[in-house]
């Protein structure tokens, strides 16, 4: 019988440790884009050849960068480790990334909807489709950046919030300072 060792909870970077604002914006950044840039060939790939509908290709894409996104936010922007919290931080994440997702298929299957009436050309209507589905990520980008700088990924799950110090024992303080 073998054992298995316990999870570590999530732990923020340590006070003195903490990753500065620009780099955190500027790792989600990349992070961002290496999402988008899968997202975005899953969509022209499903839907440009007419594989799937707007919608379903939306829905393909964004799971295509959903889990790389996450992965990065969480390990190598915010530099959290360890198991994370359902409550504090998963739920919040991906009730803000499936919020993402369902405005990116109501705009592509909009965008679908007018490029059928107004474009013949279907390469060039893929890329206009294409464009809006870019166009909600680059907005929800920075709306996503504060949810997750804030509320998702800050200390605690609240901000300004400071981890608790840990507690010293009596047998850990010098025996100068005792009674």
């Amino acid at each position: 019988m073998t054992a298995t060792a316990p999870a570590r909870p999530a732990v923020p970077a340590a006070p003195g440790r903490r990753r500065s604002f620009a780099r955190v914006f500027t790792r989600y950044t990349i992070g961002s884009v290496l999402a988008a840039v899968a997202s975005e060939a899953v969509l022209l790939l499903t839907y440009g050849p007419g594989l799937l509908g707007p919608q379903a290709a939306s829905v393909a894409a964004w799971a295509a960068g959903a889990a790389l996104n996450y992965g990065l936010n969480r390990w190598w922007a915010w530099g959290r480790r360890g198991r994370a919290d359902p409550l504090r931080e998963l739920l919040p994440y991906w009730v803000i990334a499936l919020t993402t997702m369902a405005l990116s298929a109501w705009a592509t299957g909009a965008a679908d909807r007018q490029v059928d009436r107004l474009v013949e050309d279907e390469a060039l209507g893929a890329a206009l489709v294409g464009g809006v589905f870019l166009a909600v990520y680059g907005v929800m980008f920075v709306v996503k950046f504060v949810l997750f700088h804030y509320l998702v990924f800050a200390d605690g799950g609240r901000p300004g919030r400071r981890p608790r110090a840990a507690r010293r024992s009596r047998h850990q303080v010098p025996n100068t300072t005792r009674e």
